[in-house]
């Protein structure tokens, strides 16, 4: 496969995944606005603090079994079938094993008459995981787009007509998730024929290989929770639920910029596994991070510079303090979508432990941060403490798969993360002061990108507009 084979099969995919995330991020920003108003700080906050203890269940539940769902159904000759069927398997367990994690929310106060939707949450969560992950795997990517839009649109939906029209509060906002998970569900399970599957013999031999592979990275998803949910609880316990309404909410921008980061290393993935043993992949690969580090540092310099004006206009007043922490945040999501696309080289040699080391690189440094930042300095040593942690996985992750691939960063990257570093300091600056500033910073960041803009551009008009070969 020649250079512009790859980038075609790049584009492709990552048109398919632009269409799902686009849509998706969205709407889900969308959203804010209508969360900010129909909940206070406190219901937002422990909302998202019970939504961050089921990201960390799920995966422990199901043994993680998705990531390797995706990951066997990429082999070639693979059996489909079977790893399905382990999959199902793996639910079933799940669902038994949220049982007493439903009961102990039962002992709080707070969440006590959560407890029943927290259950169905997560089990439902856990089954679009799974059937999701086993389209993406096997390439049906349009499913699995419209697999994410539909229940994306269905969430959004369902929390206009339980919040608003029924105000059901937290009840209507957890509902509004598990019905749109159940739709989807049905949706995966119908439009990929997987039903079919279930009759499947089930393979003891490749669920071994396969929970093997997964549950390596079951510490993995543990850290990555650390780094991500941590210190929404260390806010909880030490400020208050509303400080962590107000934190969640300053989440919500950087995730735009995980956007473009998710469209591309999504894509990327396939391309990384394909092609990993290729004489030219080092070359290609550098090529692609090149391409990805410059797109999301003008995005990121662009997205500073708004922020105020988007926050004052997309959350309710008490939520209005979020904008301060966001630049923090955004500058770590910088290094957290470079070492995320650096570690499709684990993906591809199937290095489960290279993801867990470098997870708990980061973790070991948000809990310690997150310990002496969070009581001296409230949400900014939060922020300040996720920022540095993405910082130290995307180092280890540098260093660590230099062994599968080497990545080359050069002056362009450290100029423009000098100006990104300006542009955060800049959003604290009087509007006065900050606005010819930050004009100053877009135009530099666009100029120290412009050659990796200009190629990518390029490779992009190369295959929309190719000429076609007249026929002999």
């Amino acid at each position: 496969m020649d250079n512009k084979d790859k980038n075609k099969y790049l584009l492709k995919n990552t048109a398919i995944f632009a269409i799902g995330n686009a849509a998706t991020k969205l709407v889900t920003f969308l959203l804010i606005p209508l969360y900010t108003h129909e909940l206070t700080t406190a219901e937002y906050g422990t909302a998202d603090l019970l939504f961050a203890i089921c990201s960390f269940l799920y995966p422990l539940f199901t043994l993680n079994i998705a990531e390797a769902i995706f990951r066997f159904s990429m082999d070639r000759g693979a059996s489909n079938g079977k790893i399905t069927k382990i999959g199902f398997v793996c639910f079933f367990g799940s669902m038994i094993l949220g049982i007493p994690a439903a009961l102990f929310l039962k002992l709080s106060p707070d969440t006590e008459s959560l407890s029943v939707l927290f259950y169905f949450y997560l089990i439902s969560t856990s089954a679009s995981h799974i059937l999701l992950a086993s389209m993406k795997g096997r390439e049906r990517l349009k499913i699995f787009t419209a697999g994410n839009i539909i229940n994306t649109f269905l969430t959004a939906s369902f929390a206009i007509l339980l919040l608003v029209n029924f105000n059901l509060k937290l009840d209507g906002y957890f509902l509004s998730y598990i019905l749109s998970n159940a739709i989807t569900i049905i949706y995966v399970l119908l439009r990929g024929n997987l039903l079919s599957e279930r009759k499947t013999e089930f393979d003891e031999k490749l669920f071994f290989k396969m929970a093997k592979y997964s549950s390596v990275l079951i510490p993995t998803t543990f850290m990555w929770w650390i780094i991500n949910s941590s210190d929404k609880v260390m806010i909880t316990n030490f400020i208050s639920a509303s400080a962590n309404g107000i934190y969640a909410i300053s989440y919500k921008i950087p995730s735009l910029l995980t956007v473009i980061a998710s469209i591309f290393n999504q894509a990327w993935v396939f391309s990384a596994v394909k092609q990993k043993d290729s004489e030219d992949n080092e070359s290609y690969t550098n090529t692609v991070f090149n391409t990805l580090s410059s797109i999301i540092f003008v995005t990121a310099t662009i997205l500073l510079a708004f922020i105020k004006p988007i926050m004052s206009i997309a959350v309710a007043p008490e939520y209005h303090e979020a904008w301060q922490y966001i630049p923090f945040l955004i500058f770590g999501f910088i290094f957290m979508t470079m070492s995320t696309f650096i570690s499709s080289s684990y993906n591809a040699h199937k290095d489960s432990k290279g993801m867990l080391f470098s997870g708990l690189a980061g973790a070991v440094v948000n809990i310690i941060l997150n310990g002496i930042l969070i009581p001296f300095m409230g949400i900014f040593g939060a922020a300040t403490a996720t920022a540095i942690s993405y910082i130290s996985v995307f180092v280890y992750r540098y260093f660590d798969t230099k062994k599968y691939v080497k990545i080359h960063l050069g002056s362009k990257h450290l100029l423009s993360l000098i100006v990104l570093l300006l542009s955060c300091l800049t959003t604290i600056m009087p509007t006065h002061v900050a606005i010819p500033c930050q004009a100053i910073e877009i135009i530099s960041i666009l100029v120290i990108n412009k050659n990796a803009l200009a190629s990518f551009i390029k490779v992009i008009h190369s295959i929309v507009f190719r000429k076609k070969s007249p026929r002999t």
